[in-house]
Order: C-alpha cells, then structure tokens, then sequence
C-alpha cells in the first residue's frame, strides 16, 4: 500500500511538473503570433551613425522592441510599401509608441544623415534613419542576413522587418508588406509577456 501511495505520489508531480512545462512551452509560443522565428545566428549590434550624426548603438533603444528595416532612401519598390506600415504602426502605437521603429540604408555613399534625417522626417520624425561608412553598412548587413547587390536603379535587396525586444534579440522576421496591425499586435505581445525583454 506504501508503494503505490509513493507511486501515485510520484505521478502527480511528474504530471504537474509536464503540465507546467507544456504551459510554459505553450505560452511562448502564443506569444508571437505573426511572422517566422528567426534564424539562430542573426542579429547582434548596429554600430552606425543616426540621421543627426551621432553615433548610435542598439543599448540607446534598451529595454524597448525595436522594428528594425533595411533599404535605402531612393527605393521605388519594396520600402515604400514596408515605411507605410511603419507609418501606420506608429499611428496606432500613439505618441507614447512602447517600440521604435529603425531604417538602415543600405546605400552610404547617397544616404549620409542629412539625407536619411529629411526622409525620415517625411514619412514619421519618431523613426531612426541609420547610416555609417560602406564597411559598417556591410557588416551590419550580414549580421542580419540581408541580400543586396548594386543595380542600375540603386540597390537590389532582400526586405524583412525583424522585431528585436528589449534586449536587441531577434524574436520574429516578416515580409517587407506585412500589414501594421500584425506587427502592432507582436509589439504589444512583446511588451505585455515581457516588458519588451
């Protein structure tokens, strides 16, 4: 009769123990609905030059989810579409936007900080035109697995939007035209789960 107490006892805390972990399990995975999980080895930091022409770092934007893009300014295809979403998200954010959206160029030698500042001011001043020299462009570009090549129109290039949170992971990737109220709806899941963490 002690055995089998002993063993039903053993049963129900395996059984919690499984039932925690799946909800736990179950949880992150409800936590981010949209996009795709990155792969393992992109991200890391942006060492660059904001459209003011000061050095930036990602810890400047600590502790709030980032919507980081990669393009240039004289982009005819796939930027516009993706910089109206941003637009739109920060609309919807409001004033106090728990999450900031960044725009890297990819072409440094047209886009030096007066030209990313005036872009960025057209479309939403709350957003963080980035630039630095050919070579920081480039790592920055292959840290975060971007495609580009130099064509006759500027600079053909791959266009995802990554969701960073507040500690600059990448959490989620999505297609440049992912509508604003999936990529609005994965920030504030963001920041409820964790805080942005």
């Amino acid at each position: 009769m002690r055995a089998l107490m002993s063993s039903c006892r053993w049963f129900v805390r395996t059984a919690c123990a499984l039932g925690l972990a799946w909800s736990v399990l179950h949880a992150g995975a409800q936590e981010l609905q949209h996009g795709r999980a990155p792969p393992a080895d992109v991200g890391g930091e942006l060492n660059l030059v904001d459209q003011h022409g000061a050095t930036f770092a990602l810890s400047r934007l600590a502790g709030s989810p980032v919507l980081l893009f990669f393009g240039f300014t004289h982009c005819g295809s796939t930027c516009p579409i993706a910089l109206a979403e941003a637009r739109s998200v920060l609309h919807t954010l409001g004033p106090e936007a728990p999450a900031k959206v960044v725009f890297v160029t990819l072409d440094p030698l047209n886009d030096g900080p007066e030209q990313m500042r005036e872009f960025v001011q057209r479309i939403d001043a709350r957003i963080v035109g980035l630039t630095g020299s050919p070579q920081q462009i480039e790592r920055a570009a292959e840290n975060y697995g971007v495609g580009m090549r130099r064509g006759q129109g500027g600079v053909e290039h791959s266009s995802m939007w990554y969701l960073l949170d507040g500690r600059a992971r990448v959490r989620r990737v999505y297609a440049h035209a992912t509508p604003a109220q999936e990529l609005v709806a994965d920030v504030r899941r963001l920041v409820a789960a964790r805080g942005g963490r």
